[in-house]
């Protein structure tokens, strides 16, 4: 899922899940992934608009790695589309992976209430959050894999977040959960800000922070991370993409090892191999981060 910024989203593990998309599917095809809620604000639940019966679909925008479904006019010189046509090449580039052929559904609802409405009646157990990622199995296949969100003014991080995972996804046969929402958290927002998310930034400069990588990477439901976690996790990530060679190599090989071996161990002894000391080195790197500027904000759907 995505708290703080933001698997399984990104998966989320809920059993009860489990047991609605077995019915879809089967048990034995899911492999243990689910939902990916995204991470950042949950939601306040609604009642006064009618439940939608079916996602978006009355139009659709066709990018390099996704369908983007709506029942509504979008601008067409809205950067969403810049974004989420740049963002795959930028996430494979810079991890090092090849090209996938999957194609992600994006459903792109007009209002926050429809999307809700929708969400609360198809995936009853879920938490509410802005956003979610979902990996729908299917026998002899590859998963479907599925975006929601609404045409809000956070509509371009959170897609860019939740198609970071959908990407991973397709990609890899496994992403630890912290790196997985480590990942989306640092590719959420655009190149020009170098992964810097200035909310998890200033949040562990204000402390209290006590790194502790082997401990993020024993967690294994998304219920288990918090804003904390969530933080952690993308600067972590953060550090072995900006910091030089080395600790980029770590992740890289890390990465590799995932696209064939869904359980190749931990991180943190392959870190400590090119870091001295990581936990050490992570927080005077976070001193020395340069702040963002923000981003302007954008408009609604017409």
């Amino acid at each position: 899922m995505c708290m703080p910024c933001p698997p399984r989203s990104s998966l989320v593990r809920f059993a009860t899940l489990a047991a609605l998309l077995s019915a879809l599917a089967g048990c034995e095809v899911l492999r243990g992934d689910l939902p990916t809620p995204s991470p950042r604000a949950d939601v306040a639940p609604t009642t006064s608009t009618p439940v939608p019966s079916t996602p978006p679909g009355k139009k659709h925008t066709r990018g390099g790695y996704y369908v983007l479904y709506h029942d509504f006019e979008i601008d067409k010189s809205d950067p969403l589309f810049t974004e989420l046509d740049a963002l795959p090449d930028q996430v494979f580039a810079e991890l090092k992976l090849p090209p996938t052929n999957g194609i992600v559904q994006v459903f792109l609802f007009d209002t926050q209430e429809r999307y809700e409405s929708y969400m609360r009646a198809k995936y009853r157990n879920l938490p509410p959050r802005r956003a979610y990622f979902i990996a729908e199995p299917r026998i002899g296949g590859a998963d479907d894999l599925k975006i929601f969100t609404w045409y809000g003014e956070h509509r371009v991080t959170d897609l860019r977040h939740e198609l970071t995972h959908a990407l991973l996804r397709s990609a890899l046969k496994e992403v630890p959960l912290w790196l997985d929402e480590g990942l989306a958290g640092y590719f959420e927002l655009p190149p020009g800000q170098d992964g810097v998310n200035p909310q998890h930034l200033d949040a562990l400069r204000r402390g209290p922070f006590q790194p502790d990588l082997a401990r993020l990477e024993k967690l294994k439901d998304v219920a288990e991370m918090q804003k904390p976690e969530y933080r952690e996790a993308w600067a972590w990530v953060h550090l072995m993409l900006r910091t030089g060679p080395a600790a980029k190599k770590v992740l890289h090989d890390y990465l590799q090892a995932l696209r064939t071996d869904p359980n190749p161990g931990p991180l943190l002894p392959k870190l400590r191999e090119a870091v001295p000391e990581p936990e050490q080195a992570l927080a005077d790197y976070l001193a020395t981060v340069e702040m963002p500027k923000p981003r302007s904000r954008a408009s609604g759907p017409k």
